[in-house]
C-alpha cells in the first residue's frame, strides 16, 4: 500500500499536469488549425477545398492521380488568379504573379533536384541558388543563342542528313506510320548531333532497338517515381529505411542508370576529342560538350576561386548538364511535333496553305538535297510556319505543369500582401495558355490567331509561357524551335499526311509536368507529292 500511495498524484500536481496537457493541445490546435486556417497571411487566399487550409492531402491527391493541370485550371476559373492548394502552397495564374515569382527569380525548390538530378549531381536546371545558376547558364548561353543557331552551317548540314537519310525512308514505306516514337528519335538525334557531333550523336531513327531501350528506361519508371520520389521523397525514404517498405521498385533505379551509362560512354568519347584539341571544321566536332568543357575549365575557374570545392567532379558535372539538356530535347520537342503532325493531318486546309508558303524557299525542287541549301533565317521568318509552331506550343505546352518556386522573404504576390518566406508558389503554362480573354476559343487549335495585329500579338506573347520566363527561361529554346521548323518544312514540302489512327490515342494531352499524346500513339499515312 505504501508503494502504491507513492504513485498517487498529489492535489497540487494534478492541476499542473492538466494545465500542461491543455497547453499542448491548444498549441497544436493553434499551430496546425487556427493559424493556417484563419490567421496566416495565406488565409485570405481562396482555398481549393476547405481542408486545403490545414492539410496538404488535396494537393498530394491531384499530383498522385496525375490530374493536377486540369484540376488547378478549374480552380482558377472558379476562384481567380491565386488559389491555395495546401497550407503552404499557392498556384498563380496571372501576369503580376509571373513577374513576382519568375522575373524576380525566386529560388527553386527541392522538387527539381528530386526529379531531374542526373549522375547524382545537380545540373544547371536543378541548381537552386540563383547566383550559381546564372554563372553556369552564362557558360552556354552564347552557344544556344538565336544568332549562333541561325548562323550555324553545321546544324543545317547534320539536321538535313538526319531528315533526308534517316526519316524520309521510313515515311516512304507506304504503310501507316506511328510518328510519335519517331519524333522522339528525331529530336534526340538532331540535338545530340549538335551537342556531341554527327559521329557521336545518336541514331535512334534507324536503330530501333536502341531507341526502344532508351524510351523504355526513360518512361517506364515514371508512374512509380514522379510522386513517391519527387513529391514525398523523405516519406518514401523513411519507409524504406525504417520499415523496409519499398514504394519504388529497384528496377526504376536500374533503368535510370542504364540510360546514364549509355550517354556517359558518349560523353567520355567526346572528352577525348576535346582533349586532343583538334577542332574539326566539319560536323563531327562536339560543339556543346566542347563549349561546356572549356567554359567550366576556364570561365568558371576565373569567376570562382573555390571552383573545385563547388564542383569536385567536373566529369559528372558536365555529364549531368549534357544529359539534362538531351532528355529535355527528347520529351519536349518530341511531344510538340506529335501534336503538330496530328493537327495538320486533320486540318487539311492549313496543311495546304503551309505547303504553298514553303514554296517561298527558293531552293525547293524535286531533289531532296534542297534542305541543305535553305536559308535558315528565311525559314524561321515564314509567318504561317511560325504560327503553327506557336499555336501547337500554346495548346499542347511541352512543360504544361506547375513550375514550383519558394518565396525567399516576405513578399506580395498578385495583390496578396505578407506572403511569408518558404511558401511553395507556382504557375503553369496549361492555365496561362487557356485565358479566354487573351486566346479566343482557347481549346481550339487556331494558328491564324498568331497572324494578327501587333497589339493582339503583344498581348498573346505576354501570356505565352511555353519556355518559361525570367532568368530560368529554357536554355535550348532557340535550337528546339529551329529543329522543329526544319523537319516540319521538309516533311510538308515532300509529303501530304492523313490521320488514320484513333483520336483518343492522341488527345487530350496527358496531364502532369510534361505530357505527350494520351495513348502514346499518332498514326499517320504519308503520301509523297
Amino acid at each position: 500500500m505504501a508503494i502504491l500511495s507513492s504513485f498517487q498524484l498529489s492535489p497540487v500536481s494534478s492541476p499542473v499536469l492538466l494545465l500542461v496537457a491543455a497547453t499542448v493541445v491548444l498549441s497544436v490546435l493553434y499551430r496546425f488549425i487556427l493559424y493556417p486556417a484563419f490567421l496566416s497571411p495565406l488565409a485570405k487566399v481562396p482555398a481549393a477545398r476547405w481542408h486545403a487550409r490545414i492539410s496538404p492531402l488535396y494537393s498530394y491527391y491531384i499530383k498522385y492521380a496525375n490530374i493536377e493541370n486540369r484540376e488547378v485550371h478549374k480552380l482558377h476559373s472558379r476562384y481567380g488568379p491565386v488559389v491555395r492548394l495546401a497550407p503552404n502552397e499557392l498556384s498563380v495564374n496571372c501576369l503580376d504573379g509571373l513577374k513576382a515569382i519568375y522575373t524576380a527569380d525566386f529560388p527553386k525548390t527541392d522538387w527539381y533536384h528530386n526529379r531531374f538530378c542526373n549522375f547524382e549531381t545537380d545540373n544547371i536546371f536543378t541548381t537552386k541558388d540563383s547566383k550559381q545558376h546564372g554563372q553556369r547558364k552564362r557558360l552556354l548561353s552564347h552557344a544556344y543563342s538565336k544568332s549562333t543557331i541561325l548562323s550555324s552551317s553545321a546544324i543545317v548540314s547534320t539536321t538535313s542528313t538526319i531528315i533526308l537519310d534517316r526519316l524520309f525512308p521510313i515515311l516512304r514505306s507506304g504503310k501507316p506510320v506511328d510518328i510519335h516514337p519517331l519524333n522522339y528519335a528525331y529530336s534526340i538525334d538532331s540535338f545530340t548531333a549538335f551537342q556531341l557531333g554527327a559521329k557521336l550523336g545518336t541514331n535512334f531513327l534507324q536503330d530501333a532497338a536502341s531507341r526502344s531501350s532508351f524510351l523504355y528506361h526513360f518512361f517506364a519508371p515514371r508512374p512509380h517515381t514522379v510522386f513517391w520520389e519527387v513529391e514525398v521523397r523523405q516519406f518514401t525514404a523513411a519507409l524504406l529505411k525504417f520499415l523496409r517498405i519499398r514504394l519504388v521498385p529497384k528496377w526504376c533505379d536500374e533503368s535510370r542508370i542504364a540510360n546514364e551509362n549509355y550517354f556517359m560512354d558518349k560523353y567520355d568519347q567526346a572528352a577525348h576529342i576535346v582533349a586532343a584539341e583538334k577542332q574539326s571544321n566539319g560536323d563531327s566536332w562536339p560543339t556543346i560538350y566542347a563549349t561546356a568543357t572549356h567554359k567550366y575549365r576556364d570561365g568558371l575557374a576565373s569567376a570562382l576561386p573555390n571552383l573545385k570545392e563547388l564542383y569536385p567532379d567536373l566529369r559528372n558535372q558536365i555529364a549531368t548538364d549534357m544529359f539534362d539538356q538531351t532528355v529535355a530535347a527528347v520529351e519536349t520537342s518530341g511531344n510538340v511535333l506529335s501534336f503538330l503532325h496530328f493537327e495538320l493531318a486533320r486540318n487539311q486546309d492549313i496543311q495546304t496553305q503551309l505547303r504553298a508558303e514553303l514554296c517561298i524557299l527558293s531552293s525547293v525542287s524535286s531533289n531532296d538535297n534542297w534542305l541543305e541549301s535553305i536559308n535558315i533565317k528565311t525559314l524561321d521568318s515564314l509567318p504561317l510556319l511560325d504560327a503553327i509552331v506557336l499555336e501547337t506550343l500554346r495548346l499542347y505546352p511541352p512543360v504544361a505543369g506547375n513550375q514550383p518556386r519558394r518565396t525567399p522573404t516576405v513578399c506580395t504576390i498578385a495583390g496578396y500582401d505578407g506572403i511569408p518566406p518558404g511558401v511553395r508558389v507556382q504557375a503553369s503554362a496549361w492555365s496561362l495558355h487557356r485565358n479566354s480573354h487573351v486566346f479566343s476559343f482557347p481549346e481550339i487549335w487556331k494558328p491564324e490567331r498568331w497572324i494578327c495585329s501587333d497589339q493582339e500579338l503583344v498581348e498573346m506573347r505576354k501570356w505565352f509561357w511555353a519556355f518559361g520566363s525570367g532568368a530560368r527561361i529554357c536554355l535550348g529554346k532557340n535550337f528546339a524551335v529551329i529543329s522543329m521548323k526544319m523537319v516540319v518544312a521538309a516533311v510538308y514540302t515532300h509529303f501530304a499526311t492523313e490521320f488514320v489512327g484513333v483520336e483518343e490515342d492522341v488527345i487530350p494531352q496527358n496531364d502532369g509536368y510534361s505530357g505527350g499524346p494520351r495513348g502514346d500513339r499518332v498514326l499517320l499515312q504519308f503520301r509523297e507529292i
